[in-house]
């Protein structure tokens, strides 16, 4: 009887710790990586955007902190990922490629440093 015990304890062990280190962070990288990778790039042009912003301007600025919003949400679903047991090293490999196939033209870069009068 007791044996049966211990072995029914083990394979309950083994079961959970193979949900917790395996099929959780999977099932998380299948439901969260595409979206993740948008918030990236959306809140990557949100903080370009707050950057060449003109504070001085009211509206500019609460539109800035709309934009913001984005790398708000961006926070939440990276913690999400994080607390499920995808490593550091998958989310930044995930930013990156999320910018590299979200790539903006160079003239998008330069439109802010562009001189509008002489």
């Amino acid at each position: 009887m007791v044996e049966k015990i211990f072995r029914t304890i083990i394979i309950l062990f083994c079961f959970l710790w193979i949900a917790k280190e395996v099929i959780l962070p999977l099932a998380t990288a299948a439901i969260y990586s595409k979206s993740y990778m948008g918030l990236v790039v959306d809140c990557d042009i949100a903080m370009e955007s707050a950057w060449y912003g003109d504070e001085r301007d009211e509206l500019e600025r609460k539109a800035q902190e709309i934009h913001l919003m984005d790398c708000h949400e961006y926070d939440k679903v990276r913690k999400i990922m994080l607390l499920s047991g995808l490593p550091e090293t998958y989310l930044s490999w995930l930013g990156l490629k999320s910018l590299e196939i979200y790539q903006r033209p160079a003239s998008e870069f330069t439109e802010s440093h562009r001189f509008r009068e002489r």
